[in-house]
């Protein structure tokens, strides 16, 4: 989680709720989108000065925007800088490890339930791809606003392209593992008929 709100905080300072929205959009299949887990990850950052916040008050509403300190861009600098560790943890197949405790009658079911579940995930996701590939190119106008918003390691628009890039990879990632998922488990229903 620290890396995902840091990693925000680099494209633009926001609020708790507006990461939410972010996470939830992007980040629902690798990472919680709840506030509770949300405030836990500011409050250790904000301890270790990697953020910090403005307060303002909107509609009689306090409010506080967070934005990434010099600890916090050097902290995510070198992070993802690190190779990446494997660390795939899906904690509803457990409940497949032990479906064997299941009545024979309940596992097509639920296996076909999971299915279910992974194909509204995929059309989600697919949504989002063509939202993505519909936007209008970036130019020097939005490079402003989203300086304006906070975005003091962005300097230009091809920093722009080359963080899309990689976003939009990881997009294809998450389609591509579903639909990976999808066929398996097709191909695992043939083993309960």
């Amino acid at each position: 989680m620290d890396i995902i709100i840091l990693g925000l905080l680099m494209i633009q300072n926001c609020t708790i709720y507006e990461m939410k929205k972010v996470i939830e959009k992007n980040f629902g299949n690798i990472s919680s989108s709840s506030i509770g887990s949300m405030q836990a990850a500011v409050k250790k950052l904000l301890s270790k000065n990697m953020i910090c916040f403005t307060e303002y008050v909107e509609n009689s509403v306090n409010k506080k925007v967070y934005e990434i300190t010099h600890e916090g861009r050097e902290y995510f600098l070198s992070a993802i800088s690190e190779p990446m560790l494997y660390k795939e943890k899906n904690m509803e197949l457990s409940k497949f490890f032990f479906m064997g405790f299941t009545s024979k009658s309940k596992r097509l079911e639920l296996v076909a339930a999971y299915v279910s579940a992974l194909q509204k995930e995929l059309i989600r996701l697919e949504q989002i791809k063509s939202a993505a590939e519909i936007q209008p190119d970036f130019d020097e106008d939005s490079l402003s606003i989203l300086k304006e918003k906070g975005a003091a390691e962005i300097q230009s628009v091809t920093d722009v392209q080359e963080i899309a890039f990689f976003q939009l990879a990881m997009l294809n990632l998450s389609i591509d593992k579903i639909k990976f998922e999808i066929q398996w488990f097709e191909n695992f229903k043939q083993n309960l008929l």
